[in-house]
């Protein structure tokens, strides 16, 4: 008599954007890799794309760690238009398009390269895909192939602080603007256990430069758009899906590589307190999918 191997869930790992926050990611998937629980399909938005290609490109979690904090920069951003500056102003020999930004883009795609070379989006394993917004009509576009360094620039290029890129005749930036957390991609996908990872920062209710009020504002539009989407995903999806918010109790930039062992640690401390949910809706899937097979038998 053979015994049938109860079907292996399809797992989704989907990270929201964030910057460098999206490296508390890291204690998740060791937990997932000490569980023995592959992961099928990696969905990341804008800094969550970072981590997915980094994950996707085979990179340990030392490896991963090393890579942003020799990468991340302050000076990645201080390469001023100035052209663009000036015709914010309405000033003489000023110029700003869609293809503008105010900081040029020259460094941080070096950063880029340093970390994914000339790798390619569909050699990636699991299989990898990068959530970008199309500036021109404000629709969410799914990168699945192409230069990584490409489609993460893009994904991350928050227009109009970064230009865009054009892409296959469609000039893309940030996918944060149409979906901080794709997570309809996966359901789209048909994952059975799809694991939705936020990484929240704090409001700053006393923020009194620019820079803190476009933060705020990027977190209120964000939770928005994500308190919708995650609506519908759990309205359309047959299986489990498992929400996992990471909370920050303080502003963290890109380039505040001295905030990497927090960020770690509290990626474990949340990790910590739900993987047991994760083994639960992992097996709880390869136990129903075993039902249906005896029942087929039956």
């Amino acid at each position: 008599m053979t015994i049938e191997q109860p079907e292996r869930p399809k797992v989704a790992v989907v990270l929201s954007s964030g910057g460098i926050k999206p490296l508390a990611a890291i204690p998740l998937f060791e937990f997932l890799d000490q569980a023995r629980i592959p992961v099928d399909l990696l969905v990341g938005c804008s800094g969550g794309s970072i981590m997915s290609a980094l994950r996707g490109c085979g990179y340990t979690a030392e490896q991963i760690r090393e890579l942003i904090g020799r990468v991340a920069r302050r000076d990645l951003f201080s390469s001023i238009n100035l052209r663009a500056l000036l015709a914010m102003a309405r000033l003489p020999f000023g110029r700003f398009d869609t293809r503008s930004g105010l900081v040029r883009p020259a460094r941080l795609r070096q950063a880029l390269y340093e970390m994914f070379g000339d790798r390619r989006l569909e050699d990636l394993n699991p299989k990898t895909v990068i959530q970008t917004t199309e500036i021109q009509t404000g629709l969410g576009v799914i990168l699945e192939e192409g230069p990584l360094i490409d489609a993460v620039y893009a994904s991350s290029a928050v227009f109009p602080m970064l230009p865009p890129l054009e892409v296959n005749g469609r000039l893309l930036a940030d996918g944060y603007y149409t979906s901080s957390l794709p997570v309809m991609e996966a359901v789209k996908r048909d994952m059975d256990v799809i694991i939705a990872v936020i990484f929240h920062d704090p409001v700053d209710h006393g923020a009194n430069d620019y820079l803190a009020c476009l933060s705020n504002y990027y977190t209120i539009q964000g939770d928005s758009i994500t308190r919708f989407q995650l609506a519908l995903s759990i309205e359309l999806h047959h299986h489990e899906i498992i929400i996992i918010k990471v909370p920050f109790n303080r502003p963290i930039n890109m380039w505040d590589v001295h905030h990497i062992p927090y960020i770690i640690e509290t990626g474990q401390q949340v990790v910590a307190r739900r993987g047991a949910e994760i083994l639960d809706a992992v097996g709880s899937v390869s136990g129903q999918a075993s039902l249906r097979g005896a029942d087929a038998d039956g």
